[in-house]
């Protein structure tokens, strides 16, 4: 009796860490709109497994501030796992509607694809290579001290995004920095504001800028189009509020699932009127109409008894979130019809830090992806101006080198993840550079990306950043966090226990 004790703890572990995934996968498979083989579900649920898992440990230990890995993987599993369920299953072709449908083994492949680079990931992050390249110093900022300096800085951004100046005010070689300017830093002044916010320090004047800037940046996003500009706040609140509290904010998350799916629906005819069509009308307008287009594309499908329509609606909106068909078109052709490309898509990460402005022919960021969209015959090359689709940096790894790529390319961005958390997101980074993390965090769920959109931008907005915050700054030597050895742990008890003697 005494041995099976012992296995009590072990299996209760055990289900707490597979039931849930498990649990959630058989009610997607109950609703799947698509067939789905037993390795094929089995292939999802592990892919689950993975992010689940990763959440529950940071959960009990609380060592960082945020999940990251947890938070990456379930995104991998957004992007390939649950568009089999309910996506379409199509591949995208140049001048068609419908596409063409894709391969059962195609499409199993990718997800194998997902599972082998997922796994690749995780063992990076574990390579403990990527915290050995933070810095001993580190910025920082007193938020008391530097109050005035941020409200200027979240009112002037604020200010921007109404007026909407041209991103070419200052030629060619400033229109990245307008561009940080407009995007990146006032997202920076928001996660600053908004920490005092949560921290109950905030003044009347404080909450009337986190909820107008709030207001303004979710009203900008939704009239210019963009819905993921819209989510990308919301992001940044949960996870600073993750980052304040230790706690997940579970109505956050929902309404930001729920916002996606309503609006989603609706962008496609937005962008028809706005985009290509190139109708003039007020801020206002562009936002009613998307309203209103959503509003009567889901009661159409609420009030259908059938549930074709609400199908439809579902499986719309979960294929504009997926990679699942992209990918195994990149297989299927990769390499009898588009050969290896040996690391040439990876050109721009080399030359990211020549500024615009000492080289006005340098290559446009969206090289990768324009190659991507023409050699796979997703968009014809007249298209291209008009249309941008990434096939994501998993897929990319292999358009390069093969299943080596997507092994070799998966581990090396673990590698960077495991700095990024370390520098950016554990808990002796500091006010400033946890902030920093936050704000960049929209940009690392990106997984649809390709990786010179995906990392390309990152030290020019973290230097501009901390140059534009250069006046409230003061350099501090970055704390070690459970860095003692066993060996002083062990002479520390001994002392204690003699002195207790």
């Amino acid at each position: 009796m005494n041995s099976q004790k012992p296995l009590r703890p072990i299996f209760l572990r055990v289900a707490s860490i597979v039931a849930p995934p498990l649990a959630f996968t058989i009610l997607l498979w109950f609703t799947r709109l698509n067939p789905i083989s037993i390795w094929q579900l089995s292939v999802c649920l592990v892919l689950l497994v993975i992010p689940w898992y990763s959440y529950v440990s940071w959960h009990q230990r609380k060592i960082n501030d945020l999940p990251v890995f947890a938070m990456i993987s379930l995104m991998y599993w957004v992007y390939y796992a649950l568009a089999l369920f309910w996506g379409e299953l199509t591949i995208p072709v140049a001048r068609t509607i419908f596409g063409r449908d894709a391969e059962v083994e195609m499409l199993s492949r990718a997800l194998l694809m997902c599972l082998v680079g997922v796994l690749c990931l995780w063992l990076g992050t574990k390579a403990w290579l990527g915290g050995v390249l933070v810095p001993h110093h580190l910025p920082e900022i007193n938020l008391d001290r530097s109050r005035n300096y941020l409200r200027v800085l979240l009112a002037s951004s604020a200010l921007l995004w109404v007026l909407e100046p041209s991103t070419y005010v200052l030629g060619e070689g400033g229109r990245q920095v307008i561009v940080l300017a407009l995007s990146f830093i006032p997202l920076l002044g928001f996660t600053l504001m908004f920490r005092i916010y949560l921290r109950g320090e905030a003044s009347r004047l404080d909450k009337l800028l986190v909820f107008g800037f709030l207001f303004v940046r979710l009203f900008a996003g939704l009239s210019s189009g963009w819905l993921g500009s819209a989510a990308s706040i919301m992001i940044i609140c949960a996870a600073t509020y993750v980052a304040e509290r230790n706690r997940i904010p579970r109505l956050a998350v929902i309404i930001v699932l729920l916002f996606t799916l309503f609006f989603q629906v609706g962008k496609e005819d937005f962008r028809s009127v706005y985009w290509s069509q190139q109708t003039q009308a007020s801020h206002l307008e562009r936002v009613s109409f998307w309203v209103n287009t959503s509003l009567e594309k889901w009661g159409t499908a609420l009030g259908d008894p059938s549930g074709a329509e609400l199908r439809g609606l579902l499986n719309q909106s979960v294929s504009r979130v997926s990679l699942l068909t992209q990918s195994a078109n990149v297989l299927e052709q990769t390499p009898d019809v588009v050969p290896y490309q040996y690391g040439k898509l990876y050109r721009y990460l080399f030359i990211t830090f020549i500024p615009r402005a000492l080289w006005p022919d340098k290559p446009s960021v969206s090289e990768a992806n324009r190659f991507y969209q023409v050699a796979y015959g997703v968009t014809d090359p007249e298209d291209l101006d008009t249309v941008a689709i990434g096939v994501g940096v998993l897929a990319e790894a292999f358009i390069n080198f093969g299943w080596l790529g997507v092994i070799g390319i998966m581990f090396l961005l673990g590698m960077f993840f495991d700095f990024y958390q370390s520098a950016f997101l554990s808990k002796s980074s500091g006010l400033l550079m946890s902030s920093l993390g936050i704000a960049l965090l929209p940009q690392m769920l990106g997984v649809e990306s390709q990786m010179a959109t995906y990392l390309g931008g990152i030290v020019q907005q973290v230097g501009l950043s901390l140059l534009v915050l250069l006046p409230i700054i003061r350099w501090r030597r970055k704390q070690p966090i459970n860095k003692i050895s066993p060996f002083l742990r062990a002479e520390g008890a001994n002392l204690a226990i003699t002195h207790s003697q």
